[in-house]
């Protein structure tokens, strides 16, 4: 611990030089700079990476509350996503942040589309297609690539944490608070872990549980899928502007299932060829976020054999997609052991989320990772230990009931993790990441916020 820490500050001692950035979706105010940490932080001394880096200072003040370090959702969004609500609900605060290695500006990682479009989002659990299955991710981890290419080894929240610290050093700050969204929170928690003296608030939204075995991450999201589901089945039933309304819902995704196995559905969704899970996923994608009258018109149009995609065109021919593209999911490998080791495993994983979601069977969004990380190398040491605070402040944890991404479940559970240092506090909506508009989680989460950086 004392070595690493040490390590670490060493690597913070750097001058960073502030310019304005390149890309022209950066919002006015915002600066930009490069952060030169290892790429392998066991080896301090080994090759090093530049990493993206963002500024925005507090305006019209001539002294800010505080530095709010920012950590974006995904795997895969630029550091500075979010800075603009941000900047709206704490107008006070200075704004940091970096882009997580493997993404946006740093050391970017990309795959090869053919073998990312091969992989499926539920595993198979027949044997030769799972033989299939180890084929193609054999191929598609060997071609995935960073720069430098030793990054790919070293994409996980304990690196981005150090990052994080190498940054707060860089800058020259002694306090400096959190807010992190989705992905960003597993992050978070592991800089709390390591760096949280150096933490007065922390506001994570959307939390994940990093202690998640693969059985409870897929069943735990197929529950809330599963929840947000039946919500949609009750619209539909009592609000007659539903496309579906006075129909058999189930009998009607069914139908649009089997249109889907059987090819008579044109065209494909988001590259992929239409197939029961892809209407599965289209259905909750949809629902999930609150959009419940376009998932029952376009379910309607899938049980007819019509693409609800914008133009039902294929986009997958060989001449309108690129060879490879930036591709960030394979980063979830890093902190989470998820891959399926055999056909019998997928089948015993579907027997269980079909359990615990009886009507929509499970969460693409959750077992599209159980397939994608078939392969993959192991997660970095530790990753799936608990999460734990160094901070004398309390963490607040924010959550929707419904949220089929990060279900409330695993806040629950890392609530318990981090014991008395915890708020946790839930809005009764549909979807993820938006828990903030309310206007009463709004208010009290700027008054954490100012209550945590009280002089």
């Amino acid at each position: 611990m004392a070595n690493h820490r040490s390590d670490v500050a060493r690597v913070g001692r750097q001058e960073i030089r502030w310019e304005e950035c390149s890309e022209k979706d950066i919002a006015g105010g915002v600066t930009c700079g490069r952060l030169a940490v290892p790429v392998d932080w066991a080896k301090s001394n080994s090759r090093k990476v530049d990493l993206r880096i963002y500024r925005w200072t507090a305006e019209g003040r001539t002294k800010s509350k505080g530095t709010i370090l920012n950590f974006p959702p995904g795997p895969g969004e630029r550091g500075d996503m979010g800075f603009g609500a941000l900047r709206d609900m704490f107008p006070d605060y200075d704004l940091v942040a970096l882009d997580p290695r493997g993404t946006g500006s740093s050391g970017q990682l990309t795959c090869p589309t053919s073998n990312v479009l091969k992989t499926p989002l539920v595993p198979p659990v027949k044997r030769d297609e799972f033989s299939a299955l180890q084929a193609n991710q054999k191929i598609l981890w060997a071609k995935c690539s960073t720069d430098p290419g030793e990054l790919k080894s070293h994409l996980d929240a304990f690196s981005d944490a150090k990052d994080a610290e190498t940054l707060r050093i860089a800058l020259g700050m002694k306090k400096i608070n959190l807010y992190a969204l989705s992905w960003g929170t597993l992050t978070a928690e592991r800089y709390l872990g390591l760096f949280g003296e150096h933490v007065n608030g922390s506001l994570l939204e959307g939390v994940m549980n990093p202690a998640l075995t693969r059985r409870a991450f897929i069943t735990t999201a197929a529950a809330s899928s599963e929840a947000v589901h039946d919500r949609f089945l009750r619209w539909c039933t009592t609000d007659t502007s539903c496309a579906l309304h006075g129909t058999n819902v189930a009998n009607v995704l069914k139908r649009a299932q089997k249109n889907a196995a059987a090819g008579r559905i044109p065209g494909s969704m988001f590259g992929r060829p239409w197939s029961p899970a892809a209407v599965t996923q289209y259905v909750q994608t949809a629902s999930g976020n609150n959009q419940f009258a376009q998932a029952a018109k376009g379910l309607n149009d899938l049980s007819r054999g019509q693409n609800p995609t914008q133009d039902g065109a294929d986009p997958s021919a060989d001449d309108e997609l690129p060879q490879r593209f930036p591709y960030a999911d394979p980063i979830v490998c890093s902190s989470f052991n998820l891959g399926v080791k055999s056909a019998q495993d997928a089948h015993d994983d579907l027997v269980t989320t079909e359990k615990a979601a009886p009507s929509i069977g499970y969460s693409t969004n959750a077992t599209a990772y159980t397939a994608l990380c078939v392969g993959a190398a192991a997660p970095a040491p530790g990753s799936d230990t608990p999460a734990t605070s160094r901070s004398a402040h309390p963490v607040m944890l924010i959550s929707n009931t419904l949220d089929p991404a990060t279900p409330m479940a695993w806040a629950d559970a890392v609530a318990r993790q981090f014991g008395a240092k915890t708020l946790h506090v839930v809005t009764h909506g549909i979807g993820h990441g938006n828990a903030l508009e309310n206007p009463e989680i709004r208010r009290r989460a700027i008054a954490y916020m100012s209550r945590a950086n009280a002089k």
